[in-house]
């Protein structure tokens, strides 16, 4: 039997300060088990079935780059650039997945940061429904440090948070990146947990067998593919060349970009650039803001970008071609009975020198319509999914704490958040340590109608989800940072995940470092 730990023990792992920490793991069957690092070193024996459990420490704050050495019987392992610090566990949907790279507008300095000590390790995205994963079985982990080349990866509050604890307390901080977007909150709770709450796990059973899931997602990403080969092969844009600058587009309609699009299908948009001489041949960037569903963005008939669902800001880097006129034409595929541009976004294409305004009329031509797409079932979102597959191979982590910034995806039934809530709470701190502070995000302000109509219910059901987050304030050990005032009303995803960040950074001083900082209109606690 060869020699396994758990994968999160990998090159350049962040090991969690002052504590004891548990070490598993499986090799031959009744040999001696060392542990080494930094001349120290932990022993135990393998059991009969090959399992061992060593337990280290506490160790102190180090950012003295070590191997931690693994041995037992004949095989060993090595574990080079070990450093110990503080590790925080960054969970949630989309706006704690959301990366460094998708705020690089807003804050391009955190792209330009060197820092050897701030380490991030992204948990691969594994939904498991059959049970939980073991940690000695789970694959594709890596630590990485903080560095221009790979920043962009970085969960972007995740980094904003670490960054104020590395200033502060001047230790090594890893965060556990675990952020999955669109997921609900079932999706991260115990199957006991789910149970005890009443809630329907027919679907979960069904897809129990990975090779069901697996077939079902290939027969539906075939239909999927179906699907858009036919809307391309319809679309008279594409057949026509609509977006060559040759193109006579002066019957086509004439409207602001912003207009709603009826129907599924596909919509072409034009519009000329007037390029002075001195602006030729430069480098550009397009922003266009966000859009449902797909983009494909055309410069003089050459693709320079594609977006391929709903959410992401459209910002594409160009090169203006050497022409006094330059076309732009951009193709919105709507796949769900209706689309169209966010309205209120700053839309322009820009030089280091100039700024063309996009906001004005555009023209536009309906390539085709289409039947809506066909559904998709996201197997990652069924209930206990992403704990299996993501936290439960987390046990024996050592950790400081926990973020957790999620909620959007429960504001359909607002009413039932704050029980399961206080279930992840109350579970993760069984897996993952009881006396651990977590630390939640509340949702930021966003309105969907963006903001060219009001929809009360709906509005008052993300309120109702706020005010239910609050309710985690009932256990101990926990925090809540406002988030109303830090959104954006046009965007799920607001960009200012510095002040999300350092908010949650303030709440970890005053529940894992025991400080007490001057209260603060925007953090709120139970110590």
């Amino acid at each position: 039997m060869h020699l396994q730990i758990p994968a999160l023990l990998a090159d350049s792992t962040v090991l969690q300060r002052d504590r004891p920490l548990t070490v598993t793991g499986r090799g031959t069957p009744g040999a001696p088990v060392t542990l080494g690092l930094g001349g120290e070193a932990w022993t135990g024996t393998a059991a009969a079935d090959g399992t061992w459990t060593v337990t280290l420490g506490p160790l102190a704050a180090s950012a003295e780059p070590r191997t931690l050495t693994v041995t037992c019987g004949a095989d060993t392992l090595h574990r080079r650039d070990v450093v110990v610090g503080d590790v925080w566990l960054m969970a949630g949907q989309s706006n704690m997945e959301l990366w460094l790279s998708r705020t690089r507008h807003a804050f391009p300095d955190a792209l330009t940061v060197t820092d050897p000590l701030l380490r991030q390790v992204a948990v691969p995205q594994v939904a498991r429904v059959a049970g939980p994963l073991d940690p000695l079985d789970a694959t594709g982990v890596a630590w990485t440090s903080l560095s221009p080349a790979t920043a962009p990866d970085f969960s972007a509050v995740g980094y904003f948070f670490a960054r104020a604890l590395r200033e502060r307390y001047n230790v090594p901080v890893g965060i556990i990146a675990t952020g999955v977007g669109g997921t609900p909150i079932d999706a991260w709770l115990p199957r006991t947990e789910l149970e005890r709450l009443g809630v329907d796990l027919t679907a979960a059973d069904r897809c129990a067998d990975p090779a069901v899931v697996a077939a079902q997602e290939a027969a539906e990403q075939a239909v999927t593919q179906a699907y858009l080969d036919a809307l391309d092969a319809a679309d008279a844009g594409l057949a026509e060349g609509w977006a060559a600058p040759s193109h006579d587009d002066t019957a086509w309609e004439h409207a602001p970009l912003t207009d709603p699009v009826e129907g599924s299908g596909a919509t072409w948009f034009r519009t000329t650039l007037d390029v002075p001489a001195a602006e030729r041949g430069k480098a550009a960037a397009i922003f266009l803001g966000t859009a449902t569903d797909k983009d494909e963005v055309y410069v003089d008939g050459v693709r320079v970008g594609v977006t391929h669902y709903a959410y992401p800001p459209r910002n594409y880097d160009i090169t203006l071609p050497d022409a006094e006129h330059v076309t732009l034409a951009v193709r919105l595929l709507a796949f769900q009975g209706a689309g169209r541009w966010t309205p209120f976004k700053n839309r322009f294409v820009a030089t280091d020198t100039r700024t063309w305004d996009l906001t004005g009329p555009w023209r536009r031509r309906t390539g085709t319509v289409a039947a809506d797409a066909p559904a998709t079932t996201f197997a990652r979102n069924l209930p206990g999914g992403l704990y299996n597959g993501m936290i439960a191979p987390l046990a024996g982590t050592g950790l400081a704490g926990i973020c957790w910034y999620q909620g959007e995806s429960n504001t359909a039934q607002p009413d039932t958040y704050a029980d399961h809530l206080t279930a992840l709470v109350t579970s993760w701190r069984a897996l993952l340590g009881d006396d651990l502070p977590v630390l939640v995000q509340q949702l930021a302000h966003w309105d969907p109608s963006a903001g060219t109509a009001t929809d009360p219910d709906l509005l008052a059901r993300w309120e109702t989800l706020r005010d239910a987050q609050r309710h985690v304030l009932t256990l101990p050990r926990t925090g809540l940072a406002a988030g109303y005032d830090v959104g954006e009303f046009n965007d799920l995803h607001p960009q200012d995940k510095r002040t999300v960040g350092e908010r949650l950074a303030r709440l970890a001083q005053r529940l894992a470092y025991g400080e007490r900082p001057a209260p603060n209109m925007h953090e709120m606690y139970n110590a």
